[in-house]
Order: structure tokens, then sequence, then C-alpha cells
């Protein structure tokens, strides 16, 4: 025992990079998320199929993007699951923020950032429908 006054201990954080329980951050980000950017990037690949996919090599082509995507979000799942259980994410709780290097952000904001891109692949992908279409099939 220690002469000095007991210390409270530090105030928990959920995305603590000094985390000693064995439970680790990890990207913090919901399910919903991902799901929804797999589902943009998928919606990209049916647009561009629909529109473009009328000959062997132009399929071939799409199925292997398609692989390197799967290989993507694949990749993704195998490494989380492998490093073992994360904390929930921050942004599934009510009023949740999510703590970056540019400060705290709401769920929405982490969701137009993170989705940006994968939602403009999909409009661009719907697009492509919409221009084979009127141009006719």
């Amino acid at each position: 025992m220690s002469d000095l006054p007991a210390v409270p201990p530090p105030p928990y954080r959920s995305n603590d990079p000094y985390e000693t329980s064995g439970v680790q951050a990890g990207f913090q980000l919901p399910r919903s998320i991902w799901h929804a950017m797999f589902a943009c990037y998928a919606v990209f690949f049916l647009g561009i199929f629909i529109a473009t996919g009328r000959d062997a090599a132009t399929v071939m082509m799409l199925v292997i993007s398609g692989l390197y995507m799967l290989m993507f979000f694949g990749t993704a799942k195998l490494l989380n699951t492998q490093k073992g259980r994360e904390h929930d994410s921050p942004l599934d709780r009510t009023d949740g923020v999510l703590d970056t290097w540019t400060g705290p952000m709401d769920r929405h904001t982490v969701a137009a950032q993170i989705l940006a891109v994968p939602a403009g692949f999909a409009f661009l992908g719907v697009t492509f429908v919409i221009v084979r279409a009127t141009a006719g099939f």
C-alpha cells in the first residue's frame, strides 16, 4: 500500500488503443454500414452486367472484378473473425459517436463518409443500365 491518495482509474474509452482486457477496438463500424457498402457494390456490378454483359470477354472481366470485390469483403470478414471479439460499435448506441483523428463523428457523418464512393458506384451502375435501356438493348 502506498501513502499516496488513491487515484481513480482513467475513464473507459470504447476505442482505447491500450486495451488489455482481450477485447479489441477494431473498426467500430456497425454491421449496417458494411452491409450497405456490399449492397452498393453489388448494385454496381449487377448494373454493369445488365448494361454490358453481351459477350464472353466482358462477362469474364465482370466475373474477375466481382471476385476481387468478394475477396475484399471476404478478407475483411476473415481477419475480423481471426482477431477475436470487439467492442460493440459506439454508433450502435443512442447518440453514440465514433472518435476519429479529426474529432467525434455521429452515425450519419460516418455513413456519409464511408458510403460516398460505394453509393457513387451504385449510381454509376444504375446510370449505365438507364443509358443502355434508352439506347436500346
